[in-house]
């Protein structure tokens, strides 16, 4: 029940406790204290006596008697309209004065309520409002006051979270970025100073030497070159570039790609009923890449990945399930949508942080479910209307 109904209730209830035996008291009182209380009899008594009393002072006493009764009999009459009109007043008096005061007292409190509802809704959603136009000093005042500054110090403590989230990921990212390079750094030195010691002593292969040295260089060169990719198009992923086209058509292309890979059976089930629809080709591709070839790896090159679409008429959505057969993981599978979390002795871990980013740019979202064990199974879901 509202507080506005709650009010009107109890102004009801006040207007009957004052107006009801406010109305009585006033006709119990116009009856008794003027004396107009009806006498049964009274005035065909007066009226016999005029009537039987012999012609003298005593029938002109009979006389005027009855002439006053008649006058008070009218004046009761005028006198009891006028009370009834006056008791009519005053009661409709009480009742609009005391109705104002409730929809003042109503408007009062309930107003700034309802500013703090929609000032507290608009919080839950991230916004931090403040309450304008209220300047009462009671109860009410003091909790909008009280809003006011919690929204304000959540401001700026989100505010103080946003920089120091920024830092701690600059922090991460140095660390990510340090760790990633410094691995094939480190074979690069060893390699560098090999050759510089096999020229310096003269050797006989420093041919040999030089050719072996600089294959595993420019090699590791490429893995820097790699990692350096991977983290630009982490941190500036760009808008997909959506067309209509056959995600049938992707899936086969995968299909195509690893269909030669030594020790890699690729089985797959495709639903004809999928229809064209927008999106990123070669991003989508990039992504179906990425999980196949991680599931190659979990494998460790030999076994059974398992590719299925199939169209989800009532959602208006293709699902694509990618599976492998391999050991499955011994982790939570969430993490290894998070940045730099990796299960490999090599990787910078952004291969599938970059995929959720790319899906969800679709409107999609791409889900693990994992057995140890059993294998890994990704479960991308597209919509196939916009």
């Amino acid at each position: 029940m509202s507080i506005r109904f709650k009010f009107i209730i109890i102004n009801f209830i006040l207007i009957v406790i004052t107006v009801g035996p406010l109305v009585f008291f006033t006709l119990r009182t116009t009856e008794l204290k003027l004396g107009m209380k009806d006498i049964p009899g009274i005035e065909k008594a007066i009226e016999n006596a005029v009537i039987y009393s012999p012609e003298g002072p005593e029938k002109d006493q009979s006389l005027d008697a009855l002439r006053k009764y008649r006058q008070m009999k009218a004046l009761k009459s005028l006198l009891k309209r006028e009370f009834i009109a006056f008791t009519i007043l005053l009661s409709l008096f009480i009742i609009f004065f005391s109705t104002a005061l409730t929809v003042f007292f109503t408007l009062r409190v309930t107003k700034p309520l309802r500013k703090l509802e929609v000032a507290a809704k608009k919080l839950a959603q991230g916004e931090f409002p403040a309450i304008e136009g209220v300047r009462t000093r009671d109860e009410v005042g003091r909790l909008v006051e009280t809003f006011n500054n919690m929204s304000l110090a959540l401001e700026e403590s989100k505010k103080q979270l946003v920089i120091a989230e920024r830092e701690a990921a600059w922090k991460d990212a140095a660390r990510a970025v340090s760790h990633e390079i410094r691995n094939p750094l480190t074979p690069i030195k060893l390699a560098t100073e090999r050759l510089k010691e096999k020229a310096k002593l003269g050797s006989k292969d420093i041919d040999k030497t030089i050719f072996e040295t600089t294959g595993m260089i420019l090699e590791e060169i490429e893995n820097l070159d790699g990692i350096a990719r991977s983290f630009s198009e982490f941190a500036k992923l760009p808008e997909p570039k959506k067309k209509m086209d056959s995600l049938n058509e992707v899936l086969q292309e995968v299909v195509y790609l690893y269909s030669e890979f030594e020790g890699i059976e690729i089985r797959h089930r495709f639903d004809d009923s999928i229809p064209q629809f927008l999106f990123d080709r070669d991003r989508v591709k990039q992504v179906l890449i990425n999980i196949v070839k991680n599931g190659i790896e979990a494998m460790d090159g030999k076994g059974v990945i398992w590719i299925v679409s199939k169209a989800d008429v009532p959602g208006k959505t293709a699902k694509l399930s990618v599976k492998d057969s391999g050991p499955g993981l011994n982790v939570d599978p969430g993490l290894l949508f998070v940045p730099h979390f990796t299960t490999k002795e090599k990787g910078s871990g952004l291969g599938l942080a970059i995929s959720k980013r790319i899906i969800e740019a679709h409107n999609g979202k791409i889900e693990i479910s994992s057995v140890e064990g059993e294998g890994t199974e990704f479960i991308i879901t597209l919509p196939t209307e916009t």
